[in-house]
C-alpha cells in the first residue's frame, strides 16, 4: 500500500468515527494537548514539567488505574509538595533510597481517615510484592524529581534535552532521558512524554500497540525493536507529505494522534456521546 492512500484511508475513516461521536473538530487533536488539560494549564515551570512526567509515567493499563491522575490531581499535588523536585528531594533522601520509596508509597496510599489516597489491593499479591506497581512509580516520581531538581526553570530542561537530540537522532534522545528516569519510562511511555512537552519533539512518535500495527500491516512487516518503529513512522510521514499539497502537510504528532483515535476510539477532549446514543440520536432526526 502507498502511503498515501494509508493516510486517505486512515483521514476518512477517523472523520466518519469523529461524526458518530458527534466530534466537530478533530483539529484540536493534533497540536500539544496535555496544555489544554486544567491540572497542567495552570501550572508553570519545572513543577509543571514534573506533573506533566508524573501524569505520563502513568499511561500504561495497570498503573493508570491505580493513580488516576486527573482525578487525583488534587492529592498528588499536596502529597508531592505542589509538583516541587527540590522539596521532593529534600523530604526523600537519596542516601537511603530503599527506605525513601517505602515512605513515598506509604505516603501515597490510601488513607481512610481522610479519605483521600491512590487505592490498590495489595491483597493479591505475594506479600513481596503487594505494593510493587506503586512502589515503581514511587521510584519513577523520585528519578525525576531528582532529573529536575538539577534545573531552575523550563527552558534550561528544554535546551538540555535539545542538546542530546542533535541531527533529530531520537534514540540518543531517549537514551539520555532513560538514562536519568531509570524507572517507569519504556521507551513508547518516553516518546509520549517527549512529543506533549515541546512541539521541539513533535516528530517523535510513541511506539505503542497501535502504531505497531498499524505499522505491521501497511509495511507488511514487523521491526525488530521500537526505535525500528520510529523510524518507520517518520518515514511514512515523510512519504504521505511528498503527495501533498504544502498546506495540507502533516505532522508525525498528527499522524500519531491520528492512529491512536482510530484503534482507542477516545476523544478525550470532547464529551463524546456513546456510539448507541448517536445511533438513536441519528434514527431520531432522520425519522
Amino acid at each position: 500500500m502507498k502511503a498515501i492512500e494509508f493516510y486517505n484511508i486512515t483521514k476518512d475513516m477517523l472523520e466518519k468515527l469523529a461524526d458518530l461521536h458527534g466530534v466537530q473538530n478533530l483539529e484540536r487533536y493534533y497540536s500539544l494537548t496535555d496544555y489544554k488539560n486544567k491540572c497542567f494549564s495552570t501550572m508553570q515551570g519545572i513543577p509543571q514539567v514534573f506533573a506533566l512526567m508524573a501524569f505520563h509515567a502513568t499511561n500504561a493499563t495497570m498503573i493508570s488505574n491505580i493513580v488516576k491522575f486527573t482525578n487525583n490531581y488534587d492529592f498528588l499535588k499536596e502529597t508531592l509538595f505542589d509538583f516541587s523536585p527540590k522539596k521532593m528531594v529534600g523530604e526523600y533522601s537519596t542516601a537511603n533510597r530503599s527506605e525513601s520509596v517505602t515512605r513515598l508509597v506509604d505516603a501515597l496510599r490510601y488513607n481512610p481517615n481522610t479519605g483521600k489516597g491512590l487505592q490498590w489491593n495489595a491483597n493479591k499479591s505475594h506479600p513481596k510484592n503487594k505494593d510493587k506497581i506503586v512502589t515503581r512509580y514511587a521510584e519513577t516520581l523520585l528519578d525525576c524529581a531528582v532529573y529536575l531538581s538539577k534545573f531552575d526553570d523550563r527552558e534550561a530542561f528544554l535546551a538540555d534535552l535539545l542538546k542530546h537530540y542533535e541531527n533529530k537522532d531520537a534514540e540518543t534522545l531517549i537514551k539520555y532521558f532513560r538514562q536519568n528516569v531509570k524507572h517507569g519510562f519504556s521507551v513508547a511511555l518516553t516518546c509520549d512524554f517527549l512529543k506533549e512537552f515541546d512541539n521541539e519533539f513533535c516528530d517523535l512518535p510513541k511506539p505503542d500497540i497501535h502504531i505497531k500495527d498499524t505499522l505491521n500491516s501497511v509495511l507488511g512487516e514487523k521491526k525488530r525493536n521500537d526505535y525500528e518503529y520510529i523510524r518507520a513512522f517518520q518515514q511514512l510521514v515523510y512519504d504521505i507529505n511528498n503527495e501533498l499539497p504544502n498546506d495540507e502537510r502533516i505532522t508525525v504528532y498528527q499522524l500519531d494522534r491520528m492512529v491512536w483515535l482510530m484503534c482507542s476510539g477516545k476523544f478525550f477532549l470532547d464529551e463524546v456521546e456513546s456510539i448507541k446514543k448517536s445511533y438513536i440520536k441519528r434514527l431520531v432526526d432522520e425519522i
